[in-house]
């Protein structure tokens, strides 16, 4: 297997890498407005993106008591995601959701922040074992923030295991969150190793690339009409990796086959894209404004 230093050191190859075979035609999921970009299954080692994270705006109609960390808080039942994910044996989703943090020691009433999380799935004593953990509300050094540019990858350094990385490459000027960051600790690079994912680096496996919307309570059914939007979320320089004749290469990610997917109706989203970025608003009501 490839070093960290390989990856980072990769030759670009502005190529596309042609399929073995088809792609089988993918279908949306419900309980949720999602973007999602999904490559075809090939021997891919990783994949490494810049994200602009976007803005989210609530739908204030749309909102619930809960209890977290044994107090009474109020969230709003649309909730906005972005992460990269693979799937050869099983599917994996890494990335950041929007969530509640620590100001001062105080938990926040309203949710402030994108915090790292990842979802794996395998086998273990004959059961299927379905994860998913994040970062600690109190580390606060590995707060993102709507608009903050971040380098992200997810890169396999040893077969059927991830490594997930996140570096801060330029801070937001949004507000309120350029403010908050200035009460937190300095932030810093976070870094998983050894995310369990049975199938990388042995055989085909398929990357993505996803922006979402979700909705508490609704996974599986009918997605719900919201005023809720999550607006300009940039992914610039997207790339792919994979071996060639023993040499590690980096290829450009929306270059090579894909499927795209805007759920559940194609007109509830913005989407604005070159050669080196792709711009993405999820803007449900767009669909029946129309």
């Amino acid at each position: 297997m490839f070093k960290q230093i390989d990856f980072e050191q990769s030759k670009l190859k502005d190529i596309r890498i042609n399929s073995d075979y088809p792609m089988n035609k993918l279908r949306c999921f419900s309980g949720a407005w999602y973007h999602k970009v999904v490559t075809s299954r090939k021997k891919w080692l990783g994949i490494e993106t810049v994200i602009t994270l976007p803005e989210f705006i609530p739908d204030e109609t749309r909102k619930e008591n809960t209890i977290l960390a044994g107090e009474e808080i109020m969230r709003f039942l649309d909730t906005p995601s972005v992460y990269l994910g693979s799937s050869s044996d099983y599917e994996n989703d890494i990335g950041f959701g929007f969530f509640h943090g620590k100001i001062d020691g105080e938990l926040t009433k309203e949710k402030i922040t994108f915090r790292p999380f990842w979802r794996n799935i395998y086998i273990e004593n004959g059961k299927e074992v379905n994860t998913y953990r994040g970062s600690n509300i109190d580390d606060t050094e590995y707060y993102f923030f709507p608009g903050d540019k971040v380098k992200v990858s997810l890169i396999c350094l040893k077969e059927e295991y991830l490594t997930f990385k996140i570096s801060l490459l330029q801070q937001t000027n949004i507000e309120p969150y350029a403010s908050i960051r200035k009460k937190l600790q300095l932030p810093k690079d976070f870094c998983v190793e050894n995310i369990l994912a049975p199938g990388n680096g042995i055989r085909d496996t398929e990357y993505k690339i996803v922006n979402a919307i979700d909705q508490y309570h609704n996974e599986g059914k009918p997605t719900q009409m919201t005023r809720a939007r999550a607006i300009n979320c940039i992914f610039h320089n997207s790339y792919l990796f994979i071996e060639k004749e023993k040499e590690l290469l980096k290829v450009p990610f929306f270059k090579q086959e894909n499927q795209v997917l805007c759920c559940p109706d194609e007109r509830g989203f913005l989407i604005k894209e070159d050669d080196e970025a792709k711009v993405v608003s999820i803007i449900p009501e767009k669909s029946v404004n129309l």
